[in-house]
């Protein structure tokens, strides 16, 4: 009964408002549909305001990069990698336990969790779940096992065997296992960055059959992208294609697909990016970038651990047994011009041996200062306020470039240079090697405070040891082997504060600039490089993170996995 009369009133009203409406002139009639049109279209305005103003934005998949390099990798294998072509695949394909982030710091990769015991001599590791191979098989603590085991293998010749020296791995289940060490290693977590082999893959393979296998090329990894297609000329690979890992454990990387092509110079690269053949380059010399005028946008810039210096060896020239005449030789130098003409900017001025501290040393360019230290010299005096001496480099554009402009610098004070250049093969074996030299401009790699051990202790003065600069110091050397081995992380700042305060004090070398890595694109997909690179791999560090598209959408709502999942299935 209730319904009938609530029906019945419904229509009296609806007839009341039809009455209404039809008792109204044109010009009422044309004025209330323009009134509920406006309001009909005011709602909908402010719901699109207040639509985008909650809306978020976010990557969305799709998109490919093309890119070229110079050169063909030979070991797509994370075991053998050396050359930049090998690591630049090798960082697209294989993922490790650990890797490092935007900032340089260490992150877990295809670990879910590394346990550091109290003595730092135990390392548990559990697998994530999510872990798999290209080819659908499930990393396993066998996997890495297998993997370590074959970089400590003396017949392997493995690169990065003399870092897993001493490291023993023990098997927990499939999905943990326990590093040991025999001594505290504060890096270790760096290490555990090195890609892993799929073992059933490479199980069956002898030693000599190894370096040889044809899975150096077409590698299978459990990396952000996988293999799908290899094209050859003369059984050389020329092109890979590969396309996102959908599975991969830092989520599936928004570009679906990367194709890198592989040239045999910097001409044939430079010729084939302003023909549109390729979209992407690195790797090519600072006054090239500038030839190409290119946005900024199209620039991406990350400093690597590049440190060049010039070493003094006293025992080639006496004068250099002066601290004041190696502190002159120092502020005589003009270290952003060097970085301006050289490096075309690309580049930082250094003044302390790590090139990446930020909290830089001043060291500023003084002639004036530098004639006075000098003539507090007695052999300067004596040689009518001149003095000879002879500066070794390598013979690469780059340095003698560099070392012209320190000759010209270093002739203002009264020091006559004489530059000379050696093929790099020579300068290794007959001026480094013999310590044959008086002051040599040379670069070196250091990734962290610790490597400077390898340069800078008195026990590395004679081959192979990198002391080229025979220096010798036992509050350096104490420092240096904090920096090394304690796993104390105020200890070792301390230690390399001590560090940096000597060598400005004492001037054993010049810290000169470090080189910028320089990544050149001319696409729409957004690229996010890390702040310091460890080489110029490092470039696709953060590929997983680059994107092309993107999706407006409700914060609330949205639900990155979820999303995931579906496109995997779509695509």
């Amino acid at each position: 009964m209730d319904t009938q009369n609530y029906i019945s009133k419904i229509k009296v009203l609806r007839d009341h408002i039809r009455v209404l409406y039809t008792s109204l002139s044109p010009e009422y009639v044309l004025a209330l549909w323009a009134l509920i049109s406006l309001s009909i279209v005011l709602i909908f305005s402010a719901l699109i305001i207040f639509n985008t103003r909650f809306l978020i934005t976010t990557p969305s998949y799709g998109g490919k990069i093309h890119e070229g390099i110079i050169g063909t990798p030979r070991f797509i294998n994370p075991v053998l990698a050396s050359s930049e072509q090998d690591k630049d695949l090798t960082s697209l394909i294989y993922a490790g336990l650990t890797k490092k982030d935007e900032l340089g710091r260490t992150v877990l990769d295809m670990a879910e969790s590394i346990t550091e015991s109290d003595d730092r001599l135990h390392y548990d590791v559990v697998l994530k779940s999510s872990a798999y191979f290209h080819n659908g098989t499930k990393v396993t603590s066998d996997d890495v096992i297998y993997t370590i085991s074959l970089i400590q293998d003396p017949n392997i010749k493995s690169p990065h065997r003399i870092e897993w020296e001493g490291v023993s791995i023990e098997k927990q289940n499939d999905n943990e296992f326990t590093f040991s060490l025999k001594k505290p290693f504060p890096l270790f977590m760096d290490i555990l960055s090195i890609g892993i082999l799929p073992k059933n893959v490479w199980k069956n393979l002898s030693e000599e059959q190894f370096s040889l296998s044809d899975f150096n090329i077409h590698a299978i990894g459990s990396g952000p992208y996988k293999i799908t297609d290899i094209k050859t000329n003369s059984g050389i690979p020329v092109t890979f294609t590969l396309e996102a890992h959908k599975t991969y454990t830092l989520n599936r990387p928004y570009v679906d697909t990367v194709i890198i092509d592989t040239y045999q110079n910097e001409k044939y690269l430079l010729q084939a990016f302003e023909n549109g053949d390729v979209d992407r380059i690195h790797g090519i010399s600072p006054e090239k970038v500038d030839s190409l005028s290119l946005p900024t946008n199209s620039i991406h810039t990350s400093l690597l651990p590049r440190t060049f210096s010039i070493f003094f060896n006293p025992n080639k020239a006496n004068i250099l047994s002066d601290k004041q005449v190696r502190k002159a030789l120092s502020l005589a130098i003009n270290k952003q011009a060097i970085v301006d003409t050289v490096l075309h900017k690309y580049g930082k001025v250094i003044n302390d041996p790590y090139p990446f501290d930020e909290d830089i040393t001043p060291s500023p360019y003084d002639v004036a200062q530098a004639r006075a230290l000098l003539s507090t010299n007695k052999a300067f005096k004596k040689a009518s306020s001149t003095i000879d001496i002879t500066l070794a480099t390598a013979n690469t554009d780059e340095m003698k470039k560099v070392a012209e402009m320190i000759k010209a610098n270093w002739e203002i004070i009264g020091v006559h240079t004489t530059i000379a250049v050696y093929e790099v093969s020579d300068l290794n074996q007959s001026v480094i090697k013999e310590r044959d030299f008086q002051a040599l401009l040379f670069g070196s790699i250091t990734q962290n405070p610790s490597d400077l051990y390898a340069f800078w202790h008195s026990s590395q003065r004679t081959y192979p040891g990198l002391n080229i600069s025979n220096y010798v110091s036992k509050k350096l050397d104490t420092n240096l082997e904090t920096l090394r081995t304690d796993e104390d992380e105020l200890a070792r700042i301390t230690a390399y504060e001590a560090v940096k305060k000597e060598f400005s004090e004492e001037t054993p070398g010049i810290f000169l600039f470090a080189p910028s890595l320089i990544y050149i694109t001319n696409d729409t997909i957004h690229t996010k490089l890390p702040v310091y690179s460890f080489d110029s791999s490092s470039r696709f560090s953060l590929v997983h993170e680059w994107y092309k598209y993107t999706e407006h959408v409700w914060p609330k709502t949205y639900y990155k996995t979820l999303i995931q999942s579906l496109e995997n299935s779509i695509h």
